[in-house]
């Protein structure tokens, strides 16, 4: 029988072994900053209770998701007759919110039919209720950025009521990239019916890459301003470009599950609520879990600790934050 003492022996000495022959490998890997940058990343957002956040966040985002649409309408009915604003909505809302088109069409067609008695007053109304969603933005990336601090209301509200209106006017302008491309298209099939096949392969590609930046500059536009502090442009665009990237994937993932599943046959009329509930909690993950990386990205490039809200006071040489 071999002894105890010879067994643990050899095991040492294999283990010292690979210690020398690969010890120095797993010490340089571990101490690269971007594998320590994903190490805390993904510790804050287990400390930060980001999956619990994320669900609150669709939670509002849920009910402010048909104010948010009726203002947008009233706005683009000034520009738009209804058709046209029927197919970008509902194609707008397929591209971003995937399997809610049957639940927006007929609130659509409602606000197409009573956007006429929408005044100004009316629109902001819609906005005000609509913002519920960036209050509820604002307290979950003050978590990640380990602030306390909450802002007045008279500061704070303005500020999603602000948010609010330029999320609507990038989609504005989502629509009109759209028109343009599809008239090009049309054109061109009329004028040169083989220009027309070239014209639209290139028009998907140029909305695919117009889809992308609209993403991230929403992701740029609510790192920045929404936490009740002053953030630094390069501390966040990692984390804006990482959630755009994993935003565009997840969405096309999403739909391509949609197409294929059964998922009819389980929730029956309410699968529209349950699929845009799903979407909504999936995209707030992943925005939440880029306020992370960005948070972790502008300490460690300052040589500060997990969960150490800098400050201007404390004399940093370029902080990461500010207190507003």
């Amino acid at each position: 029988m071999i002894p105890d003492r010879f067994i643990a022996s050899t095991f040492q000495r294999i283990s010292n072994a690979a210690d020398r022959q690969f010890g120095g490998i797993v010490r340089r890997i571990g101490e690269m900053f971007v594998i320590r940058l994903a190490i805390r990343t993904a510790k804050e957002i287990s400390d930060d209770d980001v999956s619990h956040m994320a669900a609150g966040v669709a939670y509002y985002a849920l009910f402010s998701l048909f104010p948010l649409l009726l203002g947008l309408i009233a706005i683009l009915s000034f520009f738009l007759g209804s058709e046209q604003i029927q197919s970008q909505v509902i194609e707008l809302t397929g591209g971003f919110l995937p399997g809610s088109e049957l639940l927006v069409q007929d609130n659509i067609d409602a606000a197409i039919g009573v956007r006429g008695a929408l005044g100004l007053f009316s629109v902001i109304g819609m906005l005000w209720a609509g913002s519920a969603v960036f209050g509820a933005l604002n307290r979950s990336i003050n978590r990640a950025w380990d602030i306390q601090t909450d802002r007045p209301l008279y500061k704070g509200k303005p500020r999603q009521l602000l948010m609010a209106l330029t999320v609507g006017i990038l989609f504005a302008l989502s629509f009109s990239s759209a028109t343009v491309v599809r008239t090009a298209e049309t054109l061109s099939r009329y004028d040169v019916p083989a220009l027309g096949f070239l014209v639209q392969q290139v028009g998907q590609i140029l909305l695919q890459g117009f889809s992308f930046i609209l993403v991230l500059a929403i992701f740029l536009l609510i790192y920045k301003f929404m936490p009740n502090t002053k953030t630094y442009w390069k501390y966040i665009w990692p984390g804006a470009v990482l959630g755009a990237l994993l935003f565009e994937v997840a969405k096309n993932l999403f739909i391509f599950y949609l197409e294929r599943s059964t998922y009819q046959n389980i929730y029956g009329s309410v699968t529209p609520v349950i699929v845009l509930l799903l979407w909504a909690y999936v995209s707030s993950l992943i925005l939440l879990a880029g306020a992370e990386l960005s948070s972790e990205y502008g300490r460690m490039r300052n040589n500060i600790g997990r969960g150490v809200l800098l400050t201007v006071d404390e004399g940093a040489v370029e902080p990461v934050v500010a207190v507003d």
